[in-house]
Parts: structure tokens; sequence; C-alpha cells
């Protein structure tokens, strides 16, 4: 029997450029794609390796055809993508996603079908499939395979706004593509409150005690949703003008990611939601721009959709002219995480723990983190991934005494500072700063620190009601160069 072939293309773009609450609500939409995000992360995920996918796009992509799947093959789709049936999913919060995403500042969601000319689908199928998830039917000659390409690569870069150009090329295709499914979320968010760019300072990241580099750190202190336990931390940070924050997982330590990513499935991140509270937090991560491309059929095989992508599928939903078979799934995502664009600055990040400094969380990424944007009202995943090792940083050479010495203080940093009760105001060669301008100081440059809690003193530098003042005095530059 000649079987044709379904290419089912995923296409997704993050940009975060400048860059609510979490609500306690969910849904079992949220709840399914949470739990095949996260499978799908373990069976992508390479040791040692950064990771970056959008859950969101692979999953929309896969209930296009899950709709056009019968029998065995469709228990399988039931199995991988946690659901019941898709009748319940019509009046889901994310199948309107499609439909509302323009209206979300920054965000979008885009599908389409396309259909090679000599092919016909079910009434039934591109009726379901339009009105659930709002798909585009678009034809093309997928003989005419540069025509086919040029086709497809268009609406993909018109729908990522021009940030990815080239995602299938004739080596995808051949003579049997009768059909093929594509996807693409688009995400460019504004930080509720952005990061100032005098704040974002040269600092290390921890890949491993061998591996140190220099890259470049945001900071600023805020309140945040924020939740530690003994293993890691978590912070989520809003987003403007629409319902979706940036998450990150931090293990406390240093190179722990292996042993939280073993734990994580839905229960575990529903868990950490429902835990988080607001406090005033020391925010530092990393400037990070990835691009990764996957083709994830061994991967949704493993997972559990087996039949699909071989002569026993059963697509007779999508069109009984000929039987059709899953292909190739391939997936391309973006991302680039700044606070607008910078100038850097060679400094290094300072915790400087003494009696009377305001207190706050100390959130410090600079040891692999696994990272998420989800949707604040349903909790959905949209973006995950994981950032293990910079590949834009310089790469620290030193001797292992040397490196092994950074690791050893950097472990002597505290996670908090401080107590509720008091406030400190800090001066610096006669200038008053914030706790977080304190943070960019090289010790190195530090001539003397002086520590007062008389109210005489105090004045000296403002009349506010403070507990006690820090006088910093800088290192005059010839005494730098000696």
């Amino acid at each position: 029997m000649n079987f044709k072939t379904i290419a089912i293309l995923f296409i997704i773009c993050l940009m975060i450029l400048n860059t609510g609450q979490i609500n306690a609500q969910t849904n079992d939409y949220g709840n399914s794609l949470n739990s095949y995000s996260f499978d799908l992360y373990r069976e992508i995920k390479v040791e040692k390796k950064n990771l970056f996918l959008s859950p969101l796009s692979t999953y929309y992509a896969l209930l296009v055809v899950y709709e056009g799947s019968k029998n065995t093959t469709k228990q399988e789709f039931e199995k991988v993508l946690y659901l019941k049936n898709s009748d319940s999913l019509k009046n889901a919060y994310l199948h309107n996603l499609a439909s509302k995403s323009d209206s979300c500042s920054g965000f979008k969601v885009s599908n389409a079908i396309w259909l090679d000319k000599s092919l016909q689908v079910e009434g039934v199928y591109r009726m379901s499939v339009s009105d659930k998830y709002f798909t585009d039917f678009k034809r093309t000659e997928f003989a005419k395979t540069e025509s086919a390409v040029s086709d497809i690569n268009g609406w993909v870069s018109e729908k990522t706004n021009r940030r990815i150009n080239e995602i299938v090329s004739a080596a995808n295709l051949n003579s049997n593509t009768k059909l093929l499914i594509s996807n693409a979320v688009y995400f460019k968010g504004e930080w509720l409150n952005k990061f100032e760019k005098q704040k974002t300072i040269s600092a290390t990241f921890f890949t491993s005690v061998e591996n140190q580099y220099k890259v470049d750190f945001m900071n600023m202190t805020e309140r945040l949703q924020y939740f530690e336990n003994e293993e890691y931390q978590f912070i989520s940070k809003p987003y403007r003008d629409s319902d979706l924050s940036f998450c990150i997982i931090l293990p406390k330590k240093l190179f722990g990611i292996e042993e939280i990513e073993k734990k994580m499935n839905n229960d575990f991140f529903k868990k950490i939601l429902d835990s988080i509270y607001y406090t005033k937090t020391s925010l530092s991560i990393p400037k990070l721009k990835l691009e990764s491309s996957y083709e994830l059929s061994d991967a949704l095989k493993k997972a559990g959709l087996k039949s699909a992508f071989t002569s026993e599928a059963d697509f007779s939903g999508i069109t009984k002219e000929t039987p059709l078979m899953l292909d190739q799934v391939l997936h391309k995502a973006w991302i680039d995480l700044d606070e607008e664009k910078t100038e850097t600055a060679a400094a290094v990040v300072v915790v400087i723990s003494i009696t009377g400094l305001p207190s706050y969380k100390v959130f410090k990424a600079d040891h692999p983190f696994v990272f998420f944007v989800i949707d604040n009202r349903s909790r959905a995943i949209i973006f995950m991934g994981r950032y293990f090792e910079p590949d834009q940083g310089e790469k620290i050479v030193e001797d292992k005494e040397s490196l092994t010495y950074n690791l050893e203080i950097r472990n002597k940093e505290k996670f908090a500072v401080g107590n509720d009760n008091k406030e400190t105001l800090f001066v610096v060669d006669k200038k008053i700063i914030s706790q977080a301008e304190l943070g960019t100081i090289n010790p190195e440059d530090i001539e003397s620190v002086n520590i007062y809690k008389d109210k005489k003193e105090i004045n000296k530098y403002s009349p506010r009601n403070y507990d006690g003042v820090v006088v910093i005095t800088l290192k005059k530059k010839e005494n730098k160069k000696k």
C-alpha cells in the first residue's frame, strides 16, 4: 500500500527585548499541556547542553493531527497529550489563545495546514480544526519542491516577525508529502519593571568547576512572587500588558540542576505555584540568547506515539482518499532575553552581609537553571528551557586552584539578607546609593567601610529615620594602579 506522509512542522519564536499574579485557578487543558511539556523536556534533554522549546506550539500542532486520528492511533495521541477527548477543549482558555492572541500585547499564535493541490480533506475535519484552533488551510504543490519551500518559509517568516526565515528545506519534502501542518508562536514582551542598563554587569557564570564564564548579568531589586525550599528557589517576573510571566527554578546547589529535573512534572510545578508569595528580591539573571532546532519524531515515539509513524497509522478522519502517516516533526525556537540593548561594565556582584541591611531574598542565577514563560490564568507552559552553558560568554582561563577558589567564595554567599524591621542608608564617596548599586561595586576598589548607628552620624547624610548608615570610601585611581 502506498502511504503518503504528513510532514508536521512546528515553528516557534520568542523574542523578549525590554522586557499579575499567578492565580490558583487552572483547568484540564493546562494540566494536560504541562504534563506533556515535562515529558517532552525529558525526552529531548541532552546532558550538559542548553535547551529551548515551546510545548504550546508543538501541542497545538499535534492537536490538529489528533483531530483526524482514529482507533489505536487516536488512543496513542490521547495518552501522549494527556487527553480524554478533544470536545472538552473547545471552550478552554488555551483554545481561545489563537483567536485572542492579537489582543494580548506582543503575543501571537498562528496555525496553518498546507495541502497538496491533489489532496481533499474531510469536511468534518476542516470544520473541527478551523473552529477549535483557528487553523488556516493553504494550497501548495509539494512536487514543485522549491515553490513549496518558499511558500512555507514565507509564512513562517511573516508570523514570526522575520525572526525565523527558514525552517524547512527541500530535504524535508519528497514526492509522497501531501500535507504539512505548521504552528508559529511569537512573543515580544516588555517587563512590567524594566532592568536599568547601568546596572548590567559582567560576572561569573558557573557551569562546572572547570568551566566558568564571564557573562552580562541584569540586576534589580523588586517585589516578586517567590518560593524556596532546601533544594531550590523559584521566582516569577511578570510582563507588561499581558497575562504572561518569566519564571526560573534555580537549584541551591551550584551543579544541582539534574537532581531538580528528575522531580519535574505537572504536580511538582503546581505545588510551586500554590506556594509562591510576594517578597522583596535582589534579582540577578544573565542576558541570554538561545536558538535551537529539533527533529522530534524519536522523542514522540518514546513518549508513546508509535503507530502514527508507521503504516498502521489511522488518519482517516483527515482524508479517506489515501492512507497517511507521520513523517517528520520539526521544531525551531529562538529567544533573546535582555533589558534593552546594553553596554557592558566590567565589575563583580558583591553581597555584603552586615547587621542592619533591609530584608530581601537573594536570587542569583549564576549557575545552570530551568526557565519558563507561563500563562498566569491557566498556568500553562508556553515556553520552557534550560540554561546550562553560555553561548555568548567569555570562558575564564585560570589554573584549577583559582577556579576552585572562585567556587569557595561563591558557596559562602547567602540566599537572604537582613530582617524585615531594619533599613540602612548606603553612602559611597559622599554620594547616597541604592542597595542594587551597592552590589555593583568591586570589593578590590574599596578603601574603607564604616558602619554608624548613632543618630547624629546618620543625620549627616539624611534626615530620614534610618537604623544605620554604611559609609564606603573607594580607592583613588593612583592607588588602584598600585
